[in-house]
């Protein structure tokens, strides 16, 4: 194992100059959700060229490259898209250019998630290049609609590939080097309140669903008596939009749809959730549901997602978290920091619904993604594919 660690320590070093163009080329290809096919054909051709065994792109349009063949499957899994670019007036440089400046690359998608992703990727080049054997099968996805519906394409992933039966995943996420064993799920819960439109002067004749929505929304912004998970902590419920549909501003309205949305800390199921608002619906004879997201992928291909996505925690003394332990220590002879991610990702499907083992792990600080400062320190990069590298080793022992 020491001449193994030495080998990758030496390979990714040798490449640094590479590694930091291939993230810089690939900022440079704009992939905003749902226009993700030129960084996909970009990634697939990146795969190929970097001598993998199978490279796919499914029918949602997922990038998938296989290296291996062993009994022990693992599929390691970031988003391709970003959130939209910003103007560069307000960057001070163009956010597509992947600015490299005293070690750290800048850009839209660098933190999150072009870095974790093509982190991925050239752990798999240099598992070929090295020739590194063990009993594994591992995939690299490179997914889509992740920053719009976590979740969503990856779980469409599992049923399109279907002959991908992953035993454990590691979701690549900004974490600092921290290595991740749960998050929070959510969902989003839509309550629409029936009234009476009737103008205002006369407003005797109707029954105003704004007046009959109060006492929900007061409810729900009160409420605090959630289940706490030791590791997550309590889940929260929050009003985030309040719509009235009135005739005219003198008309009193006749019907009000409220969203909330509802961090699950300890698996709280659909109907455990919508139970928690039921005395206030009830009396105020308002339906409350969970929302569903409908799109479609670059492909064409039809995702309909229920707003659901629930949280996940893997025990400490479960293999996979033990296996990325040791894969830190091996590689840097001190101990690693386990602990959680406080933003949902696609793990809530990959894991929260499947069941199957994952962890999160990635270079970068979290707090940056989405703003102006989207930045990678190259330093962790490197540090990141060492890690890529070598779990599928541990992890398949």
């Amino acid at each position: 194992m020491k001449d193994i660690v030495q080998k990758i320590s030496e390979i990714v070093e040798r490449d640094r100059e590479e590694i930091v163009n291939f993230i810089r080329d690939f900022i440079a290809i704009e992939s905003v959700t749902y226009q993700e096919q030129a960084a996909i054909d970009f990634l697939a051709a990146k795969m190929k060229n970097f001598g993998y065994d199978e490279v796919r792109i499914d029918a949602v349009g997922n990038v998938l490259g296989r290296v291996g063949s062993g009994k022990t499957v693992v599929v390691y899994d970031a988003h391709i898209d970003t959130v939209e670019p910003g103007d560069a007036k307000d960057w001070g440089f163009d956010p597509l250019k992947g600015k490299y400046e005293n070690g750290i690359i800048y850009g839209r998608g660098a933190v999150d998630d072009k870095g974790c992703l093509g982190g991925l990727a050239y752990a798999g080049k240099i598992l070929k290049e090295l020739a590194l054997s063990g009993d594994f099968t591992l995939w690299v996805s490179g997914s889509l609609a992740e920053e719009d519906v976590e979740g969503s394409a990856v779980n469409e992933m599992l049923k399109v590939n279907a002959d991908i039966k992953p035993d454990y995943i590691l979701v690549g996420e900004a974490s600092g080097l921290r290595i991740v064993r749960g998050h929070k799920g959510r969902a989003m819960v839509k309550v629409t309140v029936p009234g009476k439109p009737a103008h205002a002067s006369s407003a005797y004749k109707g029954i105003n669903s704004l007046a009959k929505a109060l006492p929900i929304l007061d409810g729900i912004d009160k409420m605090n008596n959630f289940s706490e998970d030791e590791f997550l902590g309590k889940g929260t419920f929050e009003i985030t939009s309040c719509v009235s549909e009135t005739l005219s501003l003198n008309t009193i309205p006749g019907k009000t749809v409220l969203h909330a949305d509802r961090r699950i800390s300890c698996g709280e199921s659909i109907s455990d959730i919508l139970g928690e608002i039921k005395e206030w619906t009830d009396e105020a004879n308002a339906v409350a549901e969970i929302g569903e997201e409908r799109y479609k992928t670059y492909t064409g291909y039809e995702v309909v997602a229920e707003d659901y996505f629930p949280s996940w925690v893997m025990p400490m003394d479960s293999k996979i978290v033990q296996a990325g332990i040791e894969t830190f220590k091996t590689l840097f002879e001190k101990e690693p920091v386990v602990g959680r991610w406080d933003f949902c990702t696609n793990a809530t499907s990959l894991c929260g619904r499947t069941g199957i083992p994952a962890l999160g792990f990635g270079p970068g600080d979290e707090s940056l993604c989405h703003s102006l400062d989207d930045q990678l320190p190259v330093s962790e990069l490197i540090q990141a594919i060492k890690f890529y590298t070598l779990f599928p080793l541990i992890v398949s022992k």
